[in-house]
Protein backbone atom coordinates (compact mmCIF):
# COMPACT_ATOMS: atom_id res chain seq x y z
CA UNK A 1 0.00 0.00 0.00
CA UNK A 2 1.62 2.74 -1.25
CA UNK A 3 1.63 6.12 1.65
CA UNK A 4 4.73 8.06 0.25
CA UNK A 5 4.75 9.73 -2.62
CA UNK A 6 7.89 11.27 -3.81
CA UNK A 7 8.11 14.26 -6.48
CA UNK A 8 10.52 14.55 -9.34
CA UNK A 9 10.66 18.20 -10.23
CA UNK A 10 11.85 19.80 -13.64
CA UNK A 11 10.02 17.65 -15.91
CA UNK A 12 7.57 16.14 -13.34
CA UNK A 13 6.06 19.35 -11.35
CA UNK A 14 7.60 21.76 -13.48
CA UNK A 15 8.08 22.78 -17.13
CA UNK A 16 11.22 24.15 -16.44
CA UNK A 17 12.98 23.67 -19.51
CA UNK A 18 13.28 27.78 -21.02
CA UNK A 19 14.70 28.78 -17.79
CA UNK A 20 17.30 26.48 -17.81
CA UNK A 21 18.11 26.40 -21.74
CA UNK A 22 18.52 30.23 -21.82
CA UNK A 23 20.92 29.79 -18.69
CA UNK A 24 22.84 26.90 -20.52
CA UNK A 25 23.66 28.89 -23.32
CA UNK A 26 24.63 31.89 -21.19
CA UNK A 27 27.29 29.41 -19.75
CA UNK A 28 27.95 27.97 -23.21
CA UNK A 29 28.88 31.15 -25.19
CA UNK A 30 31.25 32.60 -22.27
CA UNK A 31 33.57 29.59 -22.42
CA UNK A 32 33.34 29.84 -26.59
CA UNK A 33 31.26 26.92 -26.87
CA UNK A 34 28.81 26.05 -30.07
CA UNK A 35 25.52 25.83 -29.00
CA UNK A 36 24.14 22.71 -30.08
CA UNK A 37 20.06 22.22 -30.64
CA UNK A 38 16.79 22.57 -28.89
CA UNK A 39 16.60 18.74 -28.38
CA UNK A 40 20.64 18.71 -27.43
CA UNK A 41 19.79 21.35 -25.09
CA UNK A 42 16.45 19.72 -23.21
CA UNK A 43 18.26 16.56 -22.75
CA UNK A 44 19.58 18.40 -20.17
CA UNK A 45 17.03 19.22 -17.94
CA UNK A 46 16.83 16.81 -15.32
CA UNK A 47 20.26 15.13 -15.15
CA UNK A 48 22.51 16.05 -12.75
CA UNK A 49 25.20 18.54 -14.23
CA UNK A 50 28.38 16.25 -13.50
CA UNK A 51 26.41 13.99 -16.16
CA UNK A 52 25.01 16.42 -18.69
CA UNK A 53 27.79 19.02 -18.81
CA UNK A 54 30.34 15.98 -19.79
CA UNK A 55 27.94 13.49 -21.32
CA UNK A 56 25.72 15.80 -23.32
CA UNK A 57 27.38 19.08 -23.85
CA UNK A 58 30.92 17.68 -23.90
CA UNK A 59 32.36 20.59 -21.64
CA UNK A 60 35.87 19.94 -20.71
CA UNK A 61 36.89 18.86 -17.39
CA UNK A 62 38.64 22.45 -16.85
CA UNK A 63 35.77 24.00 -17.82
CA UNK A 64 33.10 22.80 -15.78
CA UNK A 65 32.68 23.96 -12.31
CA UNK A 66 33.33 27.89 -13.95
CA UNK A 67 30.77 27.00 -16.07
CA UNK A 68 28.33 25.84 -13.38
CA UNK A 69 28.78 28.75 -11.51
CA UNK A 70 28.09 31.12 -14.67
CA UNK A 71 24.89 28.86 -15.16
CA UNK A 72 24.04 29.48 -11.19
CA UNK A 73 24.74 33.00 -11.43
CA UNK A 74 22.36 33.69 -14.04
CA UNK A 75 19.47 31.06 -12.90
CA UNK A 76 19.70 31.74 -8.99
CA UNK A 77 21.32 34.91 -8.78
CA UNK A 78 19.32 36.95 -11.58
CA UNK A 79 16.22 34.94 -11.53
CA UNK A 80 16.26 33.03 -14.91
CA UNK A 81 14.70 30.15 -12.74
CA UNK A 82 11.68 31.91 -12.50
CA UNK A 83 10.86 31.05 -16.62
CA UNK A 84 8.67 28.28 -15.64
CA UNK A 85 5.38 26.62 -15.33
CA UNK A 86 3.95 24.24 -13.07
CA UNK A 87 2.10 21.48 -15.18
CA UNK A 88 -1.08 21.79 -16.33
CA UNK A 89 -3.35 19.25 -13.47
CA UNK A 90 -0.17 18.97 -11.33
CA UNK A 91 -1.82 21.13 -8.13
CA UNK A 92 -4.86 19.40 -8.47
CA UNK A 93 -3.37 16.09 -8.22
CA UNK A 94 -1.00 17.06 -4.99
CA UNK A 95 -3.96 18.85 -3.09
CA UNK A 96 -6.19 14.91 -3.94
CA UNK A 97 -3.64 12.79 -2.76
CA UNK A 98 -2.55 15.63 0.20
CA UNK A 99 -6.64 15.70 1.61
CA UNK A 100 -6.30 11.48 1.65
CA UNK A 101 -3.93 11.48 3.55
CA UNK A 102 -0.90 11.27 1.48
CA UNK A 103 2.74 11.86 2.28
CA UNK A 104 4.33 13.99 -0.22
CA UNK A 105 8.27 15.06 -0.94
CA UNK A 106 10.05 16.72 -3.20
CA UNK A 107 13.31 14.57 -4.44
CA UNK A 108 15.49 16.53 -7.35
CA UNK A 109 18.86 16.79 -8.84
CA UNK A 110 18.27 20.51 -8.64
CA UNK A 111 20.20 22.01 -5.67
CA UNK A 112 17.72 21.97 -2.66
CA UNK A 113 17.79 25.82 -1.71
CA UNK A 114 16.89 26.53 -5.20
CA UNK A 115 14.24 24.05 -5.87
CA UNK A 116 12.78 25.27 -2.51
CA UNK A 117 12.52 29.10 -3.53
CA UNK A 118 11.36 27.87 -7.23
CA UNK A 119 8.37 25.84 -5.37
CA UNK A 120 7.65 28.54 -3.18
CA UNK A 121 7.57 31.30 -6.06
CA UNK A 122 4.89 29.07 -7.86
CA UNK A 123 2.99 28.91 -5.07
CA UNK A 124 2.91 25.07 -4.65
CA UNK A 125 5.79 24.14 -1.95
CA UNK A 126 2.80 23.98 0.57
CA UNK A 127 1.92 20.37 -0.54
CA UNK A 128 5.23 18.99 0.61
CA UNK A 129 6.14 17.45 3.66
CA UNK A 130 9.43 18.35 2.70
CA UNK A 131 11.66 19.34 -0.35
CA UNK A 132 15.18 16.89 -0.92
CA UNK A 133 17.79 18.14 -3.36
CA UNK A 134 21.20 18.32 -4.69
CA UNK A 135 24.11 19.92 -2.93
CA UNK A 136 26.17 22.51 -4.73
CA UNK A 137 29.13 20.78 -3.97
CA UNK A 138 27.57 17.43 -5.61
CA UNK A 139 28.10 15.22 -2.73
CA UNK A 140 24.72 14.60 -2.92
CA UNK A 141 24.07 14.81 -6.37
CA UNK A 142 22.44 11.60 -8.09
CA UNK A 143 18.69 10.75 -8.05
CA UNK A 144 19.28 7.75 -5.91
CA UNK A 145 21.42 9.72 -3.31
CA UNK A 146 18.29 12.37 -3.11
CA UNK A 147 16.19 9.65 -2.68
CA UNK A 148 18.52 8.24 0.17
CA UNK A 149 18.04 11.90 1.72
CA UNK A 150 14.82 11.69 1.79
CA UNK A 151 14.52 8.61 4.09
CA UNK A 152 17.34 9.73 5.99
CA UNK A 153 14.74 12.72 7.38
CA UNK A 154 11.84 10.65 7.34
CA UNK A 155 13.08 6.99 8.47
CA UNK A 156 9.90 5.82 9.16
CA UNK A 157 9.08 5.94 5.94
CA UNK A 158 9.23 1.92 4.48
CA UNK A 159 10.20 1.66 1.17
CA UNK A 160 7.65 -0.86 -0.22
CA UNK A 161 4.99 2.34 0.84
CA UNK A 162 7.32 4.84 -1.01
CA UNK A 163 7.06 5.49 -5.02
CA UNK A 164 8.79 8.15 -7.20
CA UNK A 165 6.84 10.28 -9.61
CA UNK A 166 9.55 10.92 -11.92
CA UNK A 167 9.44 11.29 -16.38
CA UNK A 168 13.68 10.14 -16.87
CA UNK A 169 15.55 7.17 -16.97
CA UNK A 170 17.45 8.95 -14.44
CA UNK A 171 14.72 8.68 -12.18
CA UNK A 172 13.46 5.66 -12.83
CA UNK A 173 17.20 4.08 -11.92
CA UNK A 174 17.57 5.86 -9.20
CA UNK A 175 14.38 4.68 -7.67
CA UNK A 176 15.28 0.72 -8.57
CA UNK A 177 18.54 1.23 -7.07
CA UNK A 178 16.89 2.26 -4.00
CA UNK A 179 14.61 -0.08 -3.73
CA UNK A 180 11.66 1.78 -4.45
CA UNK A 181 8.99 1.71 -7.41
CA UNK A 182 9.13 4.63 -10.36
CA UNK A 183 5.88 5.93 -12.02
CA UNK A 184 7.26 7.03 -15.37
CA UNK A 185 5.58 9.46 -16.65
CA UNK A 186 5.58 11.33 -19.89
CA UNK A 187 4.67 15.31 -20.34
CA UNK A 188 8.19 15.99 -19.29
CA UNK A 189 11.70 15.84 -20.86
CA UNK A 190 12.50 11.31 -20.78
CA UNK A 191 10.86 9.04 -23.47
CA UNK A 192 8.92 6.02 -22.50
CA UNK A 193 11.16 3.90 -23.93
CA UNK A 194 14.27 5.24 -21.63
CA UNK A 195 11.88 4.88 -18.68
CA UNK A 196 10.82 0.93 -19.62
CA UNK A 197 14.63 0.33 -20.00
CA UNK A 198 15.57 1.66 -16.72
CA UNK A 199 13.05 -0.49 -14.81
CA UNK A 200 9.72 2.05 -14.49
CA UNK A 201 6.77 0.07 -12.59
CA UNK A 202 4.47 2.04 -14.93
CA UNK A 203 4.02 5.20 -17.35
CA UNK A 204 1.37 7.10 -17.42
CA UNK A 205 0.57 9.94 -19.90
CA UNK A 206 -1.69 12.64 -17.65
CA UNK A 207 -1.65 13.80 -13.71
CA UNK A 208 -5.17 11.59 -13.05
CA UNK A 209 -4.05 8.85 -13.73
CA UNK A 210 -1.03 8.97 -11.17
CA UNK A 211 -3.78 9.28 -8.61
CA UNK A 212 -5.86 6.82 -10.01
CA UNK A 213 -2.40 4.37 -10.06
CA UNK A 214 -2.00 5.45 -6.18
CA UNK A 215 -4.94 5.16 -5.20
CA UNK A 216 -5.33 1.61 -6.62
CA UNK A 217 -2.03 0.47 -4.72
Amino acid sequence: MIKNVYFDLDGTLVDSAPGIIDCLKIAMEKYGYDIPDYATLRKCVGPPFTYSFPNILHIKDEHFHDMVATYREYYDAKDGMYNAKVYAGIEGLLSDLVKRGYCLFVCTSKPEPTAKKLLKKLGIDHYFTEICGATFDAKIDTKDQVIDLCFSRAPWHKKEETVLVGDTKFDAAGAVKMGIDCIGITWGFGSRWDLEDAGAAVILDYPGEVLDYIEAN
